[in-house]
């Protein structure tokens, strides 16, 4: 009886120790591997962007791994779908948080998504760049959240002063989407545009995935509107703007945000470069050229040719501008938690706010603050002419070249 006894003990012991060193060997594989949760509108009315960020994510990721991780760990990129509902949106962060138990926190890229998922951010101090670009999103409202696009007031700004100083201008027209970004940012805009004694002659919105601008379109032009200031978030909507101007025949000049030029390739395709007659938009200062640039040096013109080896559709998606602000998220994450030397989220945001501009990136200089989550620095913003004419390097061209 007592050998029986002690045989059953032994196998017993043996079952835990087998059981112990399984659980030491997950627990030592999770050690070697950052989860980096991936969050955007997959599905829904926000799909054409989740496939570009998802793509842009993956890319980036791929490159981090290939390069050695960041020190040392593998990143492992988890993806969630909003579908483009923020309510959803709430749910799938704390799936990736509770469940995945992601480190850190990539997108969404809407502010609508975004404002909601910072309380389960914050909740969690979990570390997360999006690109939604309200003004609500201060360090207060989101002390763990950053943002790689500019504010709303800083994407236009420069439009403002282009239109009033060089196209000497006086009579603009505001017109935005419904979204948080948009909405937040249109006071700010009207400020800025009263304290350059210019207030808009009108002020027009209309919603995501916009149907028909032309009832927008003919209030401004019946305002006397020389010029329409566009802000706005999806592609799609900066080419109903075009196509229904084209439509009424009004050529009147549009200064429009990033969302134009990002989309600009993909857009150009399908209304032809007419469409683009008098357009100008912004973009950050590292992917723009002046006449005498040497072509394919700068760091955003590798990143296009490795991403048209890549991406089989780019061009319809719209070049790799539209790729480049999810694809830098990753790697102002890796740098960060490299410099930081952690991923806990305390320590991760305050080594963000005092050491930004040593992360670099191909877009520009980047900037950081506890009174700043906006990481792009103003010097980051210039207007480009025919956003949709790349040069040969993926670059466009900038007004503000001297000759």
């Amino acid at each position: 009886m007592k050998i029986a006894s002690m045989g059953r003990r032994a196998g017993l012991l043996a079952m835990v120790s087998t059981i112990a060193l399984a659980a030491s060997a997950m627990a030592a594989s999770a050690q070697e591997t950052i989860k980096m949760g991936g969050i955007v509108s997959i599905t829904g009315g926000g799909a054409s962007i989740g496939k570009v960020a998802t793509i842009a994510w993956k890319m980036a990721v791929d490159e981090i791994n290939a390069a050695g991780g960041i020190n040392g760990k593998k990143v492992e990129l988890v993806l969630a779908d909003t579908t483009t509902d923020p309510t959803h949106a709430v749910s799938e962060a704390r799936r990736l948080i509770s469940n995945e138990k992601v480190q850190l926190l990539v997108g969404p890229a809407t502010s609508q998504e975004t404002i909601p998922i910072v309380a389960v951010t914050n909740e969690k101090k979990l570390v997360q760049v999006s690109t939604a670009a309200s003004t609500d999103l201060t360090p207060k409202f989101g002390p763990y959240h950053f943002s790689d696009s500019v504010t709303g007031l800083n994407q236009m700004k420069a439009n403002i002063d282009y239109a009033l100083d060089v196209l000497k201008l006086t009579k603009l027209a505001l017109i935005s989407d419904n979204g948080g970004m948009s909405k937040a940012a249109v006071s700010d805009i009207v400020a800025y545009m009263k304290s350059r004694k210019a207030d808009p002659v009108i002020i027009q919105e209309f919603p995501f995935r916009a149907e028909d601008m032309t009832p927008q379109l003919f209030s401004m032009r019946n305002a006397g509107a020389q010029a329409i200031l566009m802000i706005n978030s999806i592609g799609d909507d900066s080419r109903k703007l075009l196509e229904n101007r084209a439509d009424i025949g009004w050529d009147v000049p549009v200064l429009a945000n990033q969302t134009m030029t990002n989309y600009a390739v993909g857009n150009v395709k399908i209304l032809g470069e007419a469409a683009f007659k008098n357009v100008y938009s912004t973009q950050f200062v590292g992917m723009t050229y002046c006449p005498n640039d040497p072509v394919g040096a700068s760091e955003f013109a590798k990143f296009a040719k490795r991403a048209a080896e890549k991406v089989p559709d780019l061009e319809r998606m719209g070049g790799a501008p539209s790729l480049i602000p999810y694809y830098i998220q990753p790697l102002i994450l890796a740098d960060a938690v490299r410099g930081a030397g952690t991923t806990d989220g305390d320590v991760l945001a305050k080594w963000i706010e005092q050491n930004a501009g040593k992360i670099k990136v191909s877009i520009g200089p980047l900037d950081a603050s506890d009174s700043n989550h906006f990481l792009p620095s103003p010097a980051a913003i210039k207007v480009v002419k025919t956003p949709y004419k790349l040069r040969s390097d993926g670059l466009a061209e900038r007004v503000d070249c001297s000759s």
